[in-house]
């Protein structure tokens, strides 16, 4: 029975012919329309000249690109509190860049009530070498060659265009057993196996690209190595290729580092990334040990205050990738103990085109439909037949570069006014202390009794729990002055 069933999985595997493009034709796909890295930095470079604006590069990549932070607002100082914002850390969601780039000119354009309490930093390009390379449409690689398969050679085995239609995707590859199988809603779309009610996959998905150093692996030598993602120190893994040497070994990530340790004062972080705790706030973990990636209980509330704020009732809301090793959003929770915001920014909707009665689409169909009706089919290659060399009989096809991650460019001005909003409410939020039941008491003998609360009106605490552990930034400390005489 196993080896009938296996037979009509494989049967899924008939070409689909791509639909035809009913859409709205003149819509871009990403990153159409928008600006790229190297303009985007210029731009920052620019936003320099004017008053209340600081520009500097704080690391260079390893091609030379600088890596700047636009601050905003007064110098920073006691009592006064800074935000951090940072975009795109993995440099494959232009998008985050673009809103980045957005909030820097509505801050540097004045007005904002949030410069009048806080300083603000933004980092709107934090991974440009990656951010190039996904721009021009190639995986977001950065850095030196690294040898991923351990074979003393490097980058020998990269994702190819075989099939000359000048992209480099993804190949199905028939085989018993395997861990997908095409969805019944939508045969270009993927689902995987359910072991439980005894299915056999009928294909494995790997690169488009060749075994070109005979260790039977496909395309798993690409070109470039570290990510940025994978090399900060909380949950750092060794032996990793794309975690680095040692944590912090590249110059944008130490950079940054030594930008935060800097500044005690970064009362709040905001990442602009894959991963998101303002869509669907964490509920909170009760304990932390080295491997936790949940906030603390107690520090929870900020996520879901804050969440609640940026997305009204029915607002779309992104959907966040999980949990990463070595990410910059835990390193700043977890050892800066900065309360740390993640956003993805944007998600294709999922309720596009819905049939009547039960959808049975799973979530890949249903961002099929919804890119067949932005982009009229182009946003995604139809699966070809294509004979490799060495594994026979293949498909090649899958989605287009940027395109199930970052929208269309004529998203970004609602994008901008939900942000741009949310970042001037925060100037209410930030600790605020002041003393109240003031008592002063006359002991006698020029001698005075003096008892007081401190008290916190602000919406953030002094210090995260998680800082109270790590002394991350250091406690507020209260200093009494008295007057001369």
């Amino acid at each position: 029975m196993p080896a009938l069933l296996s037979l009509i999985l494989l049967a899924g595997l008939v070409p689909v012919q791509e639909p035809s493009p009913e859409g709205p034709l003149a819509v871009g796909l990403p990153p159409d329309g928008y600006r790229s890295p190297a303009t985007v930095i210029e731009r920052l470079r620019r936003l320099g000249a004017r008053p209340g604006v600081r520009v500097e590069a704080i690391a260079a990549s390893p091609t030379g690109q600088p890596v700047l932070i636009a601050s905003f607002g007064a110098e920073p100082g006691a009592g006064r509190p800074e935000l951090l914002i940072v975009a795109d850390p993995d440099g494959t969601r232009p998008i985050a860049s673009q809103l980045a780039l957005a909030l820097c000119e509505h801050l540097a354009a004045g007005g904002s009530p949030l410069l009048e309490r806080a300083t603000v930093h933004v980092l709107a390009v934090a991974n440009p070498d990656a951010a190039t390379q996904a721009f021009a449409g190639k995986d977001a690689q950065r850095g030196a060659p690294r040898d991923e398969d351990r074979d003393a050679r490097l980058d020998e085995d990269p994702a190819q265009d075989l099939d000359g239609d000048g992209l480099a995707l993804w190949m199905r590859v028939p085989r018993t057993g395997g861990a997908w199988l095409p969805e019944a809603a939508d045969p270009r779309a993927k689902r995987a196996r359910d072991l439980s009610k005894g299915e056999l996959g009928a294909f494995e998905m790997m690169r488009e690209g060749l075994d070109a150093d005979s260790d039977r692996a496909i395309a798993e030598d690409g070109r470039g190595g570290i990510q940025l993602e994978a090399n900060w120190p909380h949950r750092w893994r060794e032996h990793r290729p794309e975690s680095g040497p040692y944590a912090l070994s590249e110059p944008e990530t130490r950079g940054l580092a030594g930008f935060v340790l800097a500044r005690p004062g970064i009362a709040l972080a905001i990442v602009l990334g894959s991963e998101d705790s303002l869509a669907a706030p964490p509920k909170g973990a009760a304990s932390a040990d080295t491997g936790t990636t949940e906030v603390l209980e107690a520090d929870a509330y900020l996520h879901a205050v804050l969440g609640a704020r940026l997305y009204e009732k029915d607002a779309a809301r992104p959907r966040g990738a999980e949990a990463g090793h070595g990410n910059l959003a835990d390193w700043l929770y977890f050892q800066a103990g900065i309360p740390t915001l993640e956003s993805a920014v944007w998600s294709p909707p999922l309720d596009v085109a819905v049939p009547e009665g039960k959808d049975e689409a799973g979530e890949e169909a249903k961002l099929l439909r919804w890119a067949d009706s932005v982009y009229g089919g182009r946003g995604f290659v139809a699966w070809r037949p294509f004979e490799h060399p060495q594994l026979g009989a293949v498909e090649i096809g899958g989605w287009k570069p940027l395109v199930a991650a970052n929208p269309p460019i004529g998203e970004l001005p609602g994008l901008v006014d939900r942000w741009s909003g949310f970042v001037d409410s925060l100037a209410g939020d930030f600790a605020q202390l002041s003393w109240e039941q003031v008592q002063v008491t006359a002991l006698g003998g020029n001698v005075f009794e003096a008892r007081a609360t401190l008290v916190n009106t602000g919406l953030m605490a002094t210090s995260t729990n998680m800082g109270l552990r790590t002394r991350r930034p250091l406690p507020a400390r209260v200093q009494l002055e008295l007057p001369e005489g």
